[in-house]
């Protein structure tokens, strides 16, 4: 199970990436804050994941450890969302 905090803070962070997203869509200039925002998030889920079961979030050593993962991880939302983007927007070029 040391693997499963990754997913998490990586979902976790998604949500609130797209949470943002409909909470100031009358703002469209905003947007550039979500991947600081997701990153934010996700350094203080890993650090909470890291103080409630460090095994869980690649044995991490210590809170350095768990909150670098924690913002890589909440980065990488941001790549999920464009992944996401580009999937759904391929099909309805297709069409």
């Amino acid at each position: 199970m040391e693997y499963g905090g990754v997913p998490i803070i990586v979902i976790c962070s998604y949500l609130v990436g797209e949470l943002y997203k409909l909470i100031v869509k009358n703002n469209k200039e905003t947007y550039k804050y979500i991947p600081i925002i997701t990153s934010i998030f996700g350094g203080i889920l890993g650090c909470l994941i890291y103080f409630t079961n460090p095994s869980v979030i690649f044995n991490a050593s210590n809170v350095y450890v768990a909150l670098g993962i924690g913002i890589i991880s909440g980065s990488s939302a941001t790549g999920t969302n464009q992944i996401i983007k580009q999937i759904f927007k391929n099909n309805n070029e297709k069409k």
